[in-house]
């Protein structure tokens, strides 16, 4: 008897950690944080081990009732996860997927940003992210995995288009070998300038604005290691590095983050756009899983009076040549 409740109780803490690792402070740990970055795939995973139970449950109801019994509580237990994990999706919000298009003439350069984050992989062609980019009527762009190269490519691009911007971008060492991140800010936005006085990523670089007059946002292109089992010390110090930011008054901040809101924990002074606006269950990376599945990394990240008024993840661009989907959000300044 107390071997078959030594096992449900197991079970039961086992499924409670992977489900909540956060509880324990396990979230950004080795295989916590793995696991936990699919809650739509674990959410699955259960659900198939409580039918599972549930018919073998059903099938043995001529033997021991012992037997039954575990089989039962095993069940039990797995579609209690499994409703665990839908329930926090739902809390974040599954959203809907909009489509490529957005009145340009709705942002208001004074109280507004449009802004479009895209780990483009570097393959993703420079006219192909002008094109989603001009189309989504974007502000700002912030490009993991984006070269110089490109990033003044798709500066061309948009000025020919009508919509001039300010490109920067930071790359380090052998761009092949360590992926750089670009920015690309409106002129309508004012003028801004690179600063290196807030730190930066460890090994992949990111991008950090402010404007030169001092009025507006700090603007960031953020793209930490990801949680890779030989450098999780690196991609936790990345993390802490983009959750430092929560602390300044005035901020946009858009990138591959690596980790979800699960990793992030407390966020602060932060808001997360896609969360904020119902959408924050919706995933962005890999394109190979929907986005229900898939784990939501990328973010646009915002403090102060800044708050999302729309936001959604871009699944109309999954043969572009990048892995991962864009994030679009429109953001605007509380008033008073």
């Amino acid at each position: 008897m107390w071997g078959r409740i030594v096992l449900l109780v197991g079970c039961a803490a086992a499924a409670l950690l992977v489900s909540a690792p956060g509880l324990f402070s396990l979230q950004r740990q080795l295989v916590f944080a793995q696991l936990i970055a699919f809650r739509g795939m674990l959410a699955i995973g259960f659900l198939v081990l409580g039918l599972v139970g549930a018919l073998l449950f059903w099938m043995l109801r001529r033997r021991a009732r012992t037997t039954r019994a575990v089989i039962g509580g095993l069940a039990a237990i797995a579609l209690l996860a499994a409703g665990a994990n839908v329930t926090v999706q739902a809390s974040r919000g599954f959203g809907a997927d909009a489509t490529s298009g957005f009145a340009t003439d709705a942002i208001d350069p004074a109280t507004s940003i449009r802004i479009l984050t895209w780990n483009t992989y570097d393959t993703v062609s420079a006219d192909d992210i002008a094109r989603v980019a001009v189309g989504e009527g974007a502000t700002v762009l912030t490009l993991p995995e984006t070269s110089r190269e490109t990033a003044e490519a798709v500066g061309r691009a948009m000025d020919a288009a009508g919509r001039p911007m300010q490109v920067f971008a930071a790359e380090r060492g052998d761009p092949s070998a360590t992926p750089p991140t670009a920015l690309l800010v409106s002129e309508e936005l004012g003028e801004y300038e690179v600063t290196d006085e807030l730190g930066d990523t460890g090994a992949m670089p990111s991008v950090v604005a402010r404007p030169a007059d001092g009025t507006g946002p700090v603007i960031a292109a953020a793209h930490p290691m990801p949680p890779l089992p030989s450098i999780m010390s690196s991609w936790r110090s990345d993390v802490d590095w983009v959750l430092s930011f929560c602390d300044q008054p005035e901020l946009v901040l858009g990138g591959d983050l690596n980790a979800t809101l699960d990793h992030l924990g407390p966020l602060g002074g932060c808001s997360d756009a896609l969360t904020e606006a119902g959408g924050g269950a919706e995933g962005s990376w890999p394109t190979s899983l929907p986005p229900l599945l898939a784990a939501p990394i990328d973010h646009v990240l915002t403090t102060g009076g800044w708050s999302a008024v729309e936001a959604h993840v871009l699944s109309t661009e999954d043969a572009a040549g990048s892995d991962h989907r864009p994030v679009v959000a429109t953001l605007r300044i509380r008033a008073g």
